[in-house]
């Protein structure tokens, strides 16, 4: 008895402890997490080459919407220039298992500056989605990337790849008409396809003697199409010549080497050089400033110009030749004389005679060689060839004279030579400057104690 008494007991207990359960509400369940994706790949797919430019797309897609933009950070790769790009993102759409996914395509750009095995660590993407702004996280997938080294060129130190680049420069003002005080300012752009503006290598203006230089911030941005895609990068570099002094100035050629991304060719890219001249101070800017402008302020400032300088300087030697116009008539006077002198002196007639070497009429020959001894019987030499030859000649001299003596007057029994004649006569004179320059240098009086 007591064992069924304890059955139905604990029959009993167990049909009370069901209804009570079954009066108690169930659990509540937590809502589903509205789901996302992300893809990242290279874009183009490839190995890279050191130095060259690619984009790392990221494809973000959910079923629902986005309440905002989602939210990428700032990525970091050792051996790399990696950034976000601020290209408008653009709007994708596709069908996945049936269903359809919209989403958003954010780039980053990265350039490798190492070779070798490259890898974009995963990170984390959040974002809000459908009306309730839930927040969503979600993280990428590493991306492994090959890096192909490069080979620089002599004379080259940092590379630049690009799909096509353009130098372009403005110089302000143009090439004339420039003062000491003015400013030459020169403003170089480089474009290129392909590449970042943080890649573009700044452009070095060099110092010139009588310029002072100042260089300006450089002006940097990337491009865009009109679909929002990256086109590449512009940098622009200005630098401002001070003219410091009056002269002529050259601005040297800018040369920029590169590397073609499509035929992997270096190529190089040249603004010409820039050549001006500068005058004194510019008669805009008179050098004795005054604050009227009347008719003594322009008459200062047009004196301080190049013209006004110009003329008072002519003045002032025009009047400096009429106060000495006697004196300069004088050595004027003695000045011809001098180069009548000099033209007709023995020494230019013996110059026009060696000049009659290879002469080959007998008449010519003859007149030059009566030119040289008529102006150095002035000197005090012989007065004829034939006492030059008996003086300080010796036979074969007279006897080249009488030979020309008879071709000039057609008894040519012997054959005359012009080269024996000059060198005989040349002989003679030397004999005759060394004559002369002892009885100058012989003391007037006998000398005191005399011997023998």
């Amino acid at each position: 008895m007591s064992v069924i008494m304890k059955t139905w007991l604990l029959s009993l207990l167990y049909v009370i402890a069901v209804a009570a359960h079954a009066d108690e509400p169930p659990p509540a369940q937590l809502p589903a997490q509205p789901p996302m994706r992300v893809l990242v790949h290279q874009e183009p797919a490839g190995t890279l080459m050191q130095g060259e430019t690619t984009r790392i797309v990221v494809d973000i897609l959910t079923p629902d919407f986005f309440a905002d933009a989602p939210l990428l950070p700032e990525l970091h790769v050792d051996g790399a220039y990696l950034s976000l790009s601020d290209e408008t993102p653009g709007h994708l759409v596709k069908t996945i298992d049936g269903q359809t996914w919209s989403g958003v395509s954010r780039t980053y750009l990265i350039t490798p500056l190492m070779s070798g095995a490259m890898e974009i660590p995963s990170f984390e993407i959040t974002a809000h989605l459908g009306a309730d702004k839930t927040p969503v996280s979600v993280q990428t997938t590493p991306l492994a990337l090959q890096v192909r080294a490069l080979v620089l060129p002599a004379g080259v130190t940092e590379a630049l790849i690009a799909g096509s680049l353009k130098v372009t420069q403005t110089v302000t003002p143009s090439g004339e008409g420039l003062h000491v005080g003015d400013t030459v300012t020169r403003r170089v752009e480089i474009s290129a396809e392909g590449a970042p503006a943080m890649m573009l290598p700044p452009t070095e203006f060099p110092a010139i003697g009588g310029l002072t230089l100042y260089g300006a911030s450089p002006i940097t941005r990337d491009a865009v199409d009109n679909h929002g895609g990256f086109v590449g990068g512009s940098r622009v570099d200005t630098a401002s010549y001070v003219i410091d002094r009056r002269g002529r100035y050259t601005l040297p050629a800018i040369t920029l080497r590169w590397m073609d991304s499509q035929t992997r060719e270096w190529r190089e890219s040249t603004v010409p050089a820039v050549h001006f001249h500068a005058w004194w101070g510019a008669p805009a800017k008179p050098r004795f400033a005054l604050p009227q402008r009347g008719f003594m302020p322009r008459m200062i400032e047009w004196f301080s110009s190049d013209t006004g300088i110009a003329v008072v300087l002519l003045c002032v030697l025009a009047g400096l030749a009429w106060y000495f116009r006697e004196a300069c008539q004088r050595q004027w006077a003695r000045w011809k004389a001098w180069r009548y002198r000099r033209r007709h002196s023995e020494a230019a007639a013996f110059r026009a005679l060696s000049r009659q070497r290879h002469a080959s009429s007998a008449a010519i020959f003859a007149a030059a060689v009566d030119t040289w001894v008529r102006r150095a019987a002035d000197d005090g030499a012989p007065a004829s060839v034939t006492a030059w030859a008996d003086q300080y000649g010796d036979a074969a001299l007279g006897g080249q004279w009488n030979a020309l003596q008879d071709a000039l007057y057609g008894q040519g029994v012997q054959a005359w030579s012009a080269p024996a004649m000059v060198d005989g006569l040349a002989a003679a004179r030397r004999r005759w400057k060394h004559g002369l320059r002892r009885w100058q240098h012989r003391p007037a009086l006998p000398p005191l104690n005399p011997t023998g």
